[in-house]
Formats: C-alpha cells, sequence, structure tokens
C-alpha cells in the first residue's frame, strides 16, 4: 500500500512559532511511518519551506508542493500543527481548501470562531454555557476604565484577544493597573479582551476522535505556581501538572461531556482541548484551543498516555479521521 504523503505544520507569524516548531517535531518523531511519509513545512513570514535534514527547500504555493533531490513531493494531507496564526484562526485552512488538500483541524468557520476569543464567549453564551464576564475592547477609546471595572470587577484578566500562550496577557489587581496591561496586550492584538477573574480548580480536557467516535481524555488540573498559567508556568516547568484531576467523578463526566458537546456544536474536527475553570462545582470555560500544543510536555500527549493511547496511535487517528 502507497504511503500517504504528509506535510506537518509549523511555525506561522505570532510569538508561539518556537512553540509549534516543537509540536511540529512531535508529530515528525511519532508519526507512523509504515503508513505515512512525513515532511516538515515551515509556514513563517520569512518565507515558506520544507526541512529535509536541516536543509531548506522551497515550496511551490501553487500545489504545496517541494522538490527533494530530484524527486517531487505532493502532500494528500497537511497535519496542522501551526499555533496562533495563520494556523488557528482560518487563513491556512482557506488555502488548502482552495488547492484541495484535506487537512487535521476545523473549517476555516471553525477556526476563525473559536481563535476570535470575544465571539467563542458569545456561541458559548448562546449554548448556556458558563463563562467569565467580559468586555471587548476593539479601540482604547469607547469606554472609561470605571465602566470596564464595573462589569469585570477585580481582579481582572486583560489578553489579547486573538492569540495564544498567554503572551500578553495580564492579571490586573489594582485600577491603576489597567491602563498598562490594556497596552501591553493591544501590542499582540488589535482587539483586547478583559475577563473577570475566576477562582477555582482549572482543569484542561483534550477531545479526539477515536475508533469512529469522539473521546474525551482525562482531565488534568492545572496548579500554577504563578498568579495564573501564565508562559512560565505553561512552558518553563512553573505549574503542576495532576492527570487525571483532583475532582468527582461526576464533576469529571459533566465536564467531558459539555467538551464533546461543544466540540460538535462548534463543528471542531481532529484533536482540540478546551480549557475549564470550576467554581463552586460549576464548569466555566475559558478558551478552546484548536490547535493545542503537542510537545513531548504539553497536556494532550499526558491525557493521552493517560489513556493508554500512544502520541502515534493518536496522531494516525486524527489523520484518518479528517482526511
Amino acid at each position: 500500500m502507497k504511503r500517504k504523503n504528509i506535510a506537518v505544520l509549523a511555525g506561522g507569524f505570532s510569538g508561539e512559532a518556537a512553540i509549534s516548531g516543537n509540536s511540529g517535531r512531535m508529530v515528525m518523531k511519532n508519526i507512523d511511518r509504515d503508513r505515512y511519509n512525513p515532511m516538515l513545512y515551515w509556514i513563517t513570514s520569512d518565507g515558506w519551506h520544507a526541512e529535509v535534514n536541516g536543509e531548506r527547500h522551497a515550496i511551490d504555493k501553487n500545489d504545496f508542493s517541494t522538490e527533494i533531490g530530484g524527486e517531487l513531493f505532493v502532500p494528500d494531507f497537511a497535519f496542522v500543527m501551526i499555533h496562533g496564526t495563520p494556523g488557528e484562526d482560518g487563513i491556512i485552512q482557506g488555502y488548502l481548501e482552495l488547492i484541495g488538500i484535506p487537512y487535521s483541524t476545523g473549517n476555516a468557520l471553525n477556526m476563525a470562531l473559536t481563535f476570535h476569543k470575544g465571539m467563542t464567549v458569545s456561541a458559548l453564551r448562546g449554548m448556556d454555557i458558563p463563562v467569565a464576564k467580559g468586555v471587548l475592547l476593539h479601540t482604547r477609546e469607547g469606554k472609561t476604565n470605571e465602566e470596564i471595572l464595573a462589569i469585570t470587577g477585580l481582579p481582572c484578566f486583560v489578553k489579547p484577544n486573538q492569540g495564544g500562550s498567554s503572551i500578553g496577557m495580564s492579571k490586573v489587581k489594582a485600577a491603576d493597573e489597567l491602563d498598562e496591561a490594556i497596552e501591553i496586550a493591544f501590542k499582540e492584538d488589535k482587539d483586547v479582551l478583559i475577563e473577570t477573574f475566576m477562582e477555582g480548580t482549572e482543569v484542561q480536557c483534550g477531545v479526539i476522535p477515536w475508533n469512529g467516535e469522539l473521546k474525551a481524555l482525562p482531565l488534568t488540573e492545572i496548579v500554577s505556581h504563578n498568579e495564573f498559567f501564565d508562559y512560565a508556568a505553561k512552558y518553563e516547568g512553573q505549574s503542576d501538572e495532576i492527570t487525571p484531576a483532583r475532582i468527582s467523578p461526576e464533576l469529571t463526566a459533566h465536564v467531558q461531556s459539555t467538551a464533546k458537546m461543544v466540540y460538535q456544536a462548534t463543528n471542531c474536527r481532529g484533536m482540540i482541548r478546551i480549557d475549564f475553570m470550576i467554581v463552586e462545582d460549576i464548569a466555566h470555560i475559558i478558551e478552546i484551543n484548536t490547535v493545542p500544543g503537542f510537545s513531548e510536555a504539553s497536556i494532550i500527549p499526558q491525557q493521552a498516555a493517560a489513556a493508554n493511547i500512544s502520541a502515534t496511535a493518536l496522531i494516525s487517528s486524527v489523520i484518518e479521521a479528517t482526511c
């Protein structure tokens, strides 16, 4: 049987490019090479290229092909591991649709919706799913600090509306800290979301295609050593990640069923991760991650391992469910 050519997409145009590289390499390391012929594709602001043995090879954007040693590599499938733009906001999906290459995530509309935090919150509210109170700023003008804090209260979180890995995110504990936090967030995105701080237990739930069905993975409880689950907590070991989470079986089942329902309602595909904050036994959704981290230390591989699913099996399952 002919192996499928798999382009593993990494990089991106945001501050998450290095993290994306780790996720892409994880796929390259663990993909089943008896079934698939993978190649690492870098999509960056400096250009597009395939990487083979440390060497760069140009990508033809007309058909996404690249020539290696006189042989043409034309992808049958794209495994998207680009965190942030253009992999998580629908841009690369639109391109892949145009040239007829299937891919591992939701479609352009799903990705654009879930990457826009303000729109995601509105959609979830429409499904009667608990979320934090918030204010979306398109410019610095429009609402005074007093009007913002009358809605969110203190403490509150200030974050870029479209971004990830907690880059540009601040926890504001006093009114005189709000202006600086907003300025930091506006450096990362043209829109800024300000939300009420919720104190509770943070848990994260991966949802994957498995054996023809949706499977919610064991929950991971996040205990940050810092003010919140910031970049250092996520990527520099400044947190405890406990799988399975230390919550009741009933609450675990509720979070898992909610995650699967939201996956279907927002038309997700492939593997995703939904982050929750549990406050007084009520599970509030914080964020939907449609291209979750997939490095050795990331949450999804930890949860899969707890469910006795290898990284190789998970990658194969995502490909076969979405190709």
